[in-house]
């Protein structure tokens, strides 16, 4: 009996929750799934940047989906959590960052769909930033960037963003 064929293709790389400096988060049941890099950070209060790195599909979009939901309702939860609270007059906001996605699959659609749910519910802004045809393209045809706000950059992931482009 000859071991498992591999049709050609490489082992795919191994999934990784970094913390906010940037450090990977131990895995050491090794359930996480592979394929997608997932970092959440916190730059300043109210908001939360989910950079995204690898493929969003069915195996990894229930992980996506964990944390942007855990992001929306963190950044929620800081705007309701009293009087003193102050977050400088900006909207709580979850910016997810999906330049380095390498693949959209539908699951992942339906992630981000989800996310915008929660987020209207929440009433966070939720900006995804993409401006490659991997992510755009998929969000296009689905219609989905007509209620999502999309954009090629954003001042949180220092980019500036185009005359007349703002979130909605």
């Amino acid at each position: 009996m000859k071991g498992p064929r591999t049709h050609g293709h490489q082992a795919a790389p191994s999934f990784t929750v970094l913390d906010g400096d940037g450090r990977p988060v131990a895995d050491p049941d090794g359930v996480l799934t592979p394929g997608l890099t997932v970092a959440p950070t916190q730059p300043r209060r109210g908001l939360v940047l989910v950079r995204v790195l690898g493929e969003v599909d069915m195996l990894t979009a229930p992980r996506l989906r964990d944390v942007l939901d855990g992001a929306l309702r963190a950044v929620a939860d800081e705007r309701d959590g009293g009087p003193d609270v102050t977050l400088g007059g900006e909207p709580p906001s979850v910016v997810c960052d999906l330049e380095g996605v390498t693949f959209l699959g539908a699951s992942g659609l339906d992630t981000f769909a989800a996310a915008h749910e929660t987020a209207v519910a929440c009433r966070v802004d939720l900006v995804l930033v993409a401006s490659h045809r991997t992510v755009v393209r998929p969000l296009h045809v689905t219609t989905l960037d007509r209620c999502l706000t999309v954009l090629a950059s954003h001042p949180a992931l220092g980019g500036r963003l185009p005359v007349g482009q703002g979130t909605r």
